[in-house]
């Protein structure tokens, strides 16, 4: 009698697992996802970044990575386009009651505003250049919005990680 009931539970136990191998509904195939244009470090970290700048700095380099996300490597080139955002910085402001202004823009340059992320790679790099000797003492506090703009059609902005905000912090 154990030995039947030991083979009634095994028996319903395999039943009920192969039954739940067929179940497409909640299945996602990212294969047609497509191509997505985002900053990973506000993927992964905050839509914030503080970059500290020496009053007497004549330049610092400060990075932001552009991302394609995909299943796989994009086959071609893709140009990414970002721009000063002062929309997004005024959206951050309010959302989180902070009053960042943006940066005079003789503190500050966008390198390369435009970056091509190369066929079979995923990363590129945009540069803002920073002059300390440009920055005000005071006022502030300052920051530098950037949003990715334009992508080829193929291609779609991240709806949540398109912005970084580049915070400065002014040292002596």
């Amino acid at each position: 009698m154990n030995k039947l009931c030991s083979i009634i539970v095994a028996a319903s136990l395999a039943v009920g697992l192969i039954s739940c191998l067929k179940d497409d509904e909640h299945f996602v195939d990212f294969a047609g996802v497509g191509y997505v244009a985002e900053i990973p470090y506000v993927a992964n970290r905050s839509i914030l970044k503080t970059v500290t700048v020496g009053a007497t700095s004549t330049s610092l380099v400060a990075p932001v990575d552009i991302n394609i996300a995909s299943p796989t490597p994009p086959t071609q080139d893709v140009p990414v386009t970002v721009a000063i955002d002062q929309t997004a910085l005024t959206a951050y402001n309010t959302a989180n009651k902070t009053a960042y202004t943006i940066l005079p823009a003789a503190a500050y340059q966008l390198s390369n505003p435009m970056v091509t992320v190369a066929a079979g790679q995923r990363i590129a790099t945009v540069n803002v250049n920073f002059v300390g000797t440009q920055i005000p003492a005071t006022g502030g506090p300052y920051a530098v919005p950037i949003s990715i703009t334009t992508v080829p059609s193929n291609v779609i902005i991240s709806a949540n990680y398109h912005t970084q905000i580049l915070v400065v912090s002014l040292t002596k």
